[in-house]
């Protein structure tokens, strides 16, 4: 586990990488070259740090993950489609937004569900299952619904999948059968390198990614506010449907589901349906890094401040109590 010191500077970092790369010129063209093989590494260092632990808590067939991971890669695209179709919305912006919604749950959802105090287990099955079947929520919603305006290449995405799923879910499953063999502190090392190597993958991959949207911010503001609007109207929308959907599951399993339904991992989606992708996904992808970057310092400093107004009651409430029992 990071320390707690480690911890904030990770999201300090995170928060000063993605505005470096939006007003440093030439930053992201240093790191885009890198993008694809910083976010295999990303993959594979974030399921690393799972190799010890039970199958079941990685991997489940409990009804109540595969509900949250259904509703969140066929209900909400399918939603979003609807609600388009009917707005009369333009293809290229439809086509963003299902990018959006049919992407699996964001790497750092366990986090936030955690930072949240909610059900960080749930949160990792969530974003486990809905990162490995989220090439079936693309595949149908970008074939079988939209298949009269998108031409994807089955034979590269099937390549990519391969790559970017499958590989890194192999290594993972090497790893896991090994680590209970392996000594303890070596078992901890690897775990340890892969958390910070996992931090620094991120902020390659996220750097590289932002080029575009840094460029769409100089040359057509309004266009790159259009898009912000967008991937955090869809973000804060999704989560609040999930909430009102799932909360007779009760509401810390509606709070775990908001969080892996409301983060997604657009890069991720952006990577895999290359065939579909062009310079508006490219500039939508890098706006979506935003909010996914400045997400963990957020929710820190909210957690920090409702940690502080609790000690805050606290120590009020025991100044009461003395006072009472001296007045006594």
């Amino acid at each position: 586990m990071l320390s707690s010191l480690e911890r904030t500077l990770a999201c300090w970092l995170l928060a000063g990488a993605i505005l470096a790369g939006f007003l440093v010129p030439g930053l992201s063209e240093i790191f885009e070259p890198y993008k694809l093989e910083s976010l295999f590494i990303l993959i594979v260092m974030s399921l690393l740090p799972m190799g010890r632990m039970d199958v079941d808590a990685v991997f489940t067939l409990d009804s109540k993950v595969w509900k949250i991971v259904l509703w969140q890669l066929l209900g909400l695209p399918a939603l979003v489609v609807a609600a388009a179709h009917l707005a009369r919305i333009d293809m290229t912006i439809t086509k963003l937004m299902v990018i959006t919604a049919s992407a699996g749950s964001l790497f750092a959802s366990p986090t936030f569900a955690e930072l949240l105090q909610v059900n960080k287990q749930r949160a990792l099955q969530c974003m486990v299952l809905s990162t490995f079947l989220m090439p079936l929520s693309y595949f149908v919603f970008f074939t079988l619904v939209l298949h009269t305006k998108v031409n994807l290449d089955f034979a590269d995405y099937v390549d990519r999948c391969l790559t970017f799923l499958i590989m890194p879910l192999g290594l993972f499953l090497v790893y896991m059968g090994i680590s209970t063999s392996l000594p303890r502190k070596i078992a901890d090392t690897i775990e340890s390198v892969s958390r910070r190597s996992t931090i620094i993958a991120l902020v390659i991959f996220g750097i590289g990614v932002v080029g575009p949207a840094r460029d769409l911010m100089h040359t057509d503001f309004n266009h790159f506010l259009l898009y912000l609007v967008i991937v955090n109207a869809l973000g804060i929308g999704m989560a609040y449907l999930t909430i009102v959907v799932m909360f007779r599951q009760g509401i810390n399993d509606a709070m775990t589901a908001s969080i892996v339904s409301g983060f997604r991992n657009v890069g991720l989606g952006m990577v895999l349906l290359t065939g579909v992708s062009g310079v508006h996904t490219a500039q939508y992808v890098g706006v979506s890094q935003i909010p996914i970057f400045l997400a963990p310092l957020a929710l820190s400093l909210l957690m920090r401040k409702q940690r502080n107004s609790s000690f805050a009651r606290v120590n009020q409430s025991l100044d009461e109590l003395g006072s009472k029992q001296i007045a006594a």
